[in-house]
Formats: C-alpha cells, sequence, structure tokens
C-alpha cells in the first residue's frame, strides 16, 4: 500500500512538472503584422545617366586617339621635310601630311567642346547613379487595397527601403504605389504561421513570401529566407 501511494505521488509530481514547462500555458498572442521590405530602383534614370557618361567616354577617346594620331601624323611630316631639304620629291606626301594633320586637330578641338565642362559633371552623374542603385528616391505614396487602412506612406522624405505590412489574417495583399505620379500596383502571396518568442508571446508572421503580380519593367525575387522582417524585393522601373 506504501508502494502505490509512492507511485501515486511520483506520477502527480511529474504531472506538475509538465504542466509547469508547458511553452504556452500563459502565452500572449501578439497581433502586429508581419512585414516585407521593397526597394525601388529607376532604372530609366540610371539608363540615362550610363548613355550621357558613355558620350563622354566616347568624346576622350577621339579626342585621346587624335592626340596619339597627331603626333605620328608630325613625326612623319618632319621625316618628309627633312627628305625635302637634302633634295627628295615628297611635297605630295607633305601636303597630305599636313592636311591630315589640319583635320585631326579640327576634330580634336570639336571634341574638346562637346566635352567642356565634362570634368565637374561626370562625377556628379556618377554619384547621382550610385544613388539611384542604393535604392533612395521619394514615393508619394503606397497605399493597402481593400481594407480600412487608408496610406502606409505619404509625402515623406525619400528612403532606400519601404516596410510595408502583410495581414497576419490574409485580408490584404495588394499594394497601390505611386512614384513620380504614376500608379502601379503589388500583390503578394505568403502563408502565415505561428511562432513563440523568448518572452512567451505567440507571434503570428509569414512565410514563403512571393510576388504573385506587378507591372515593373524587371524584378529581384526574394530567393533565401523570404519570411517576414527578411524579405526583400527589388523593382526596376
Amino acid at each position: 500500500m506504501q508502494n502505490q501511494v509512492k507511485q501515486l505521488l511520483s506520477i502527480f509530481i511529474l504531472f506538475l512538472l509538465v504542466v509547469s514547462c508547458d511553452p504556452c500555458d500563459d502565452c500572449e498572442t501578439v497581433s502586429f503584422e508581419p512585414t516585407v521590405s521593397l526597394i525601388f530602383i529607376n532604372q530609366d534614370s540610371i539608363q540615362h545617366i550610363n548613355d550621357s557618361l558613355s558620350v563622354i567616354a566616347f568624346n576622350d577617346s577621339v579626342i585621346n586617339a587624335n592626340i596619339d594620331s597627331l603626333d605620328i601624323l608630325r613625326d612623319s611630316l618632319e621625316i618628309v621635310l627633312d627628305s625635302i631639304e637634302n633634295g627628295g620629291s615628297l611635297n605630295s606626301q607633305r601636303m597630305d601630311l599636313e592636311q591630315w594633320i589640319m583635320d585631326r586637330q579640327a576634330d580634336s578641338l570639336l571634341y574638346a567642346e562637346k566635352n567642356l565642362g565634362t570634368d565637374t559633371i561626370v562625377p556628379i552623374l556618377t554619384q547621382t547613379r550610385s544613388t539611384i542603385n542604393s535604392g533612395l528616391l521619394r514615393v508619394d505614396q503606397i497605399e493597402i487595397l481593400g481594407t480600412s487602412y487608408v496610406n502606409l506612406f505619404e509625402d515623406i522624405d525619400s528612403a532606400t527601403t519601404w516596410s510595408i505590412p502583410l495581414s497576419y489574417e490574409g485580408e490584404f495583399t495588394q499594394y497601390e504605389v505611386t512614384i513620380a505620379g504614376v500608379s502601379e500596383i503589388i500583390e503578394f502571396a505568403y502563408d502565415n504561421y505561428q511562432e513563440v518568442d523568448q518572452q512567451r508571446n505567440v507571434l503570428i508572421r509569414a512565410r514563403n513570401i512571393r510576388v504573385i503580380n506587378e507591372p515593373y519593367d524587371s524584378l529581384i525575387n526574394c530567393e533565401e529566407n523570404c519570411v517576414d522582417g527578411e524579405a526583400t524585393f527589388t523593382f526596376y522601373f
């Protein structure tokens, strides 16, 4: 009889230990939405800058090529003039060389005028391209469609990354993004799940986040860690 009492007591103590270790016995549900990060790159502006830099580089290359050519032509002309002074009949070659030198000088002057002031412009264009590539821009507005939310962002300072909420109830997946007065719609799909944090709160999170509809020129999708707070999508327009 005494042994049975000890066994029952041991079972009861074990039960208390199990109950007291239940990680979610007093967990509290945290209801804020998971988030996803968006980056917008103005690809058209970058292309315009690249085109301008290409023209400047081409002009520089023509000027440098003409300088090299002029050095060769002047050396050749000096040889011809020496020959003429020593009785050689190279007047025709002299005239050709003199004309080629004049043409190269005219070309150099033309392209130098085209590149006038580019020493100041090139650093500005390069810095602007770097800034655009970072994603830094001003978004007119980001609005969640089909909900009571009005605007997430509206007429605020520029940013490189825009963090938007994903509904933990799956109520909204569409967003209207307005940049420079042009509005486009982005649609997301994702799977919600629960997670217990170190403070024993039950968090509503999202994973397998993906873009299922977007109108931009190109998109870099999230490839790894496509969960809320870590998933980033880059849109090129």
